[in-house]
Order: structure tokens, then C-alpha cells, then sequence
């Protein structure tokens, strides 16, 4: 089997040679390695698409490049400070509430014309038309989907947990309307978009948590979260695309209603902020899991021996329908020795 086959077959709870390894690449040493040539800001895609196609099973749109290091300053004159694998936003304005309600009424209106529909559904498809054409890149790899759809209590990243709970305070029925008619109108999109079955799984992002858990109320969570992301996942499943949710932090104490929703499965899996492998393979039988292995202290600082028996224990602990990896991404702070170990360990255990 090669990469994409194992994974497919996870996916689909079908029999597979060995375990798919899932991951983000954003380490140097490690692509360099495993692409066989030196790494540049000039020949970034080139050499990190084979160092991906020679190294991992799966792994997900977006993928990251090098970038110069350099500061730029946008329009609204935020300073952009570009670091070889991130960047910084330095916002040079501030927000308040009345910014957000106006830019919040804006968007109802948007919602509420029929001819945005069309306007949306025509981009997503040439911005899935763009994802195939790297896709098809790859000799080996599956590429997870990442359309970039969310329910909207992501918006909170964007203004801030003070402004949002002011916001859901002060204006419930503003932003009531603004939920339900984004959801209604992200649904129609998808429903009308020609393209959004070329990609057989999808990745989702909204971060829900924190290491110390949730940071929203069950309250909060069961109006503006949950009734959301099962329209969503609903949608994207007859279209025969299977979901995959990722957040960061401990999401075990909403854990089941999570599931519930109809994701097909859950990334990253930070074991060091609470997620348990074990536990959840108990709760959720058929769940896919992805990731799991602790990039935060373990793969940086633990020595090969640990990495290696950390990686068998995930694989343990997460059963038939998992795809062993970090627990977010293998950065630039892990050594390449450690990483050779959690790949060369995936690749060799098996069921």
C-alpha cells in the first residue's frame, strides 16, 4: 500500500499493511533529510512537497513553506512580522463592540442575498480547483481538503474573548441572526458547489479549548456551537466527504457532544493539555483520531527511547482507525533524531 491507499482505508475502516503517519512539516532538518536536497525561501514547495511525499501518509492543506523574514505593513497598517515559518500580526488599530455589531450587521446582509450564494459557491470551487492541482502534486500522500468553512464562534479569535462576550451579551439577537443565517447560507454554498466532493475528506479548524479545557459554557456551546457543526457535517456527508474536526486543548469533557455532531474525526490530540487516547478509542469506537504525540515537551526534549515508546503507546492506545502523529506539528525545536524514531516506529509496527 502507499500513502494514500493506508489512509483511505483507515478512513473508511477497511484493513490496512500498517499504520498512516499524519503530520505537518515545518522543521528544516527533518525536510531537508527526507527530500534529499538543501532548503531555500526559493525552492520551498519544490523541496517540502518531497520531503512530505518521502516521509508522511497523509497530511492537510494548508502546508507551510519558508518565507523571508521581514516586516510588512498592510493597508489598515497592521505590521506583518514574518518569520521563516509563521508570521505576527501587529494590529495598529483597536476594535470595540460597535465596530464588531456594525461588521456583524454587514454580514447579515451579505447572508441574506440570494446572489451571494452563487458569488461564494463559483470561488469555492476555484479555490478547491486549486488544492486538486497540489494534490496531484504527490506521488504517495493523502491530502486532507481544508475549505476553510466554519461555524462562526471562531470569531472570537478575531476580536477577542472580551469583545465576544460582550458581543453575545449586549446584542443575543443580533448575533443569534447572525449565527443562523451563516450557517444557512455556508450550507447552500457547499450544497451548490460542483467541486467539494474531489476531496473524499475534510479538515475543519476552530479551537475550542484550552489545556485547561473548554473555553466556552455548556450553555454557550449547545446554542452557538453544536446545532452549527452538525449542519455542516450533515451537508458535507452527502456529499460523501467525511469530516474531520481539529482543535487544540483538552475537549474530553465535551468530548461525546462533539462526536455527536457527526465528525468523522478529531486532530490533535494534545495528551500533555488532557486528551487520552485510550479513553476516547473506549467512548467512540469508530472515531478517527489523528495525531496524539506530544510535540510540546516530548518529541523537543525526550530522548529516542522515550519518543519510540510514546509512539508505540499511541498506537496502542488509539486502536485500528488511527493516524499516529504530533500532536499538532513537527516544528523547527524538534531534533531530527527524534523524528526519525516516531517515523521510523510508525512505520514498522503493526495491528
Amino acid at each position: 500500500m502507499n500513502g494514500k491507499q493506508r489512509s483511505l482505508a483507515v478512513l473508511n475502516h477497511q484493513n490496512f499493511d500498517r499504520y498512516p503517519l499524519f503530520d505537518i512539516l515545518t522543521n528544516d532538518a527533518a525536510i531537508e533529510y527526507y527530500a534529499g536536497k538543501k532548503l531555500t525561501v526559493e525552492n520551498g514547495k519544490q523541496v517540502v512537497h518531497a520531503a512530505l511525499d518521502n516521509m508522511v501518509d497523509a497530511t492537510r492543506w494548508i502546508i507551510m513553506y519558508p518565507q523571508k523574514e521581514e516586516k510588512i505593513i498592510a493597508e489598515d497598517g497592521t505590521i506583518i512580522e514574518q518569520k521563516r515559518w509563521t508570521a505576527w500580526y501587529h494590529r495598529r488599530f483597536t476594535l470595540n463592540l460597535d465596530d464588531v455589531v456594525k461588521n456583524i450587521k454587514n454580514e447579515i446582509e451579505y447572508f441574506s442575498n440570494p446572489e451571494n450564494i452563487e458569488k461564494e459557491a463559483i470561488a469555492l470551487d476555484a479555490r478547491i480547483e486549486q488544492l486538486v492541482q497540489i494534490r496531484d502534486e504527490f506521488n504517495n500522500i493523502f491530502l486532507f481538503g481544508n475549505y476553510l468553512i466554519k461555524t462562526g464562534i471562531q470569531l472570537y479569535a478575531g476580536i477577542g474573548l472580551e469583545l465576544f462576550s460582550y458581543l453575545i451579551t449586549d446584542y443575543p439577537d443580533i448575533f443569534d441572526q447572525w449565527m443562523n443565517l451563516g450557517t444557512e447560507f455556508k450550507v447552500q454554498v457547499i450544497n451548490r458547489a460542483k467541486n467539494v466532493s474531489e476531496f473524499p475528506a475534510i479538515f475543519d479548524c476552530e479551537d475550542l479549548a484550552s489545556k485547561n479545557g473548554p473555553l466556552f459554557s455548556p450553555e454557550i456551546m449547545k446554542k452557538y456551537f453544536y446545532p452549527h457543526l452538525e449542519k455542516l457535517v450533515d451537508v458535507y456527508h452527502k456529499k460523501n466527504v467525511k469530516f474531520i474536526f481539529h482543535t487544540d486543548g483538552n475537549v474530553m469533557p465535551i468530548l461525546d457532544n462533539l462526536v455527536a455532531t457527526g465528525i468523522d474525526g478529531l486532530n490533535p490530540l494534545e495528551v500533555i493539555a488532557g486528551m487520552n487516547l485510550k479513553e476516547i478509542r473506549k467512548r467512540h469506537k469508530d472515531l478517527i483520531m489523528l495525531g496524539g504525540i506530544d510535540c510540546s515537551q516530548l518529541l523537543p526534549y525526550g530522548t529516542r527511547e522515550q519518543v519510540r515508546q510514546a509512539t508505540i503507546q499511541a498506537i496502542q492506545d488509539g486502536g485500528p482507525w488511527y493516524f499516529p502523529g504530533s500532536s499538532t506539528e513537527l516544528h523547527d525545536n524538534i531534533p531530527l533524531d527524534n523524528i526519525r524514531v516516531m517515523v521510523d516506529t510508525i512505520r514498522e509496527t503493526r495491528l
